[in-house]
């Protein structure tokens, strides 16, 4: 098993923040947009009222704005730790004129900006890898959704070996620049398995089969919480 190997929690450089805006992550923010928006369908939340996510980790607020262009329904708070990283951000939104849906906050995802039980679901790409001990941070997620609501976060899964990882590298960021390769392997090198995922999601109380292979690189975790 290929021993996981931390990367800096933040990327907080203005060259991090711009290779990570201009990465081809397209297709996976569709997809992970399509799954987020056929959750809300499909739950028992009110399609009548807005509704409002949480995105900690947000990033250069790329997954938001996929969202809230498909669904005037939603409005998203997308956080980050990572000053660089919001103001790309921002000029994203201002160029899509979004800034009146989302907004953004600097925040640690351990002390997230919202009250116990006020969001209607948390949503996350790719945060967990960034952590050391991502369990106070699960917990500090289900803290402010609302009874009913939903959790769904999609991450990198480690590979099993060197050679593994170094073939993903190749099959996804062939034509990326040597930066972007860099920043691929040191993120796989620095997820979580599958069965890292679930003890986690144990110890928080929640089914461990929430969390499920999704790809050849990613699990996907995706709970709704119970009405009281």
């Amino acid at each position: 098993m290929l021993p996981r190997r931390l990367e800096p929690e933040v990327m907080d450089t203005r060259e991090e923040a711009l290779g990570y805006n201009t990465m081809d992550n397209r297709e996976v923010n569709r997809r992970f947009a399509d799954e987020v928006l056929a959750r809300i369908a499909g739950s028992e939340l009110d399609s009548s009222q807005t509704l409002t996510l949480l995105d900690p980790g947000t990033g250069t607020a790329l997954i938001p704005i996929e969202i809230c262009q498909r669904s005037a329904q939603i409005q998203i708070i997308a956080a980050d730790l990572a000053t660089e990283m919001l103001k790309v951000a921002a000029d994203n939104l201002r160029s899509v004129q979004l800034s009146n849906r989302i907004s953004l906050e600097l925040a640690d995802a351990r002390q997230l900006p919202c009250p116990d039980c006020s969001v209607d679901g948390v949503i996350a790409n790719s945060l967990i890898h960034h952590i050391a001990d991502p369990l106070p941070i699960l917990q500090e997620m289900l803290r402010v959704i609302k009874p009913g609501g939903f959790l769904f976060l999609r991450d990198l899964a480690r590979p099993d070996s060197l050679d593994d990882l170094e073939s993903l590298v190749r099959l996804y960021a062939a034509n990326d620049t040597p930066h972007q390769r860099q920043m691929l392997t040191d993120s796989l090198h620095a997820a979580l398995t599958l069965s890292e995922i679930r003890d986690l999601l144990q110890t928080c109380g929640l089914p461990p089969e929430a969390a499920q292979l999704t790809s050849d690189r990613h699990w996907t975790v995706s709970h709704r919480l119970a009405q009281t």
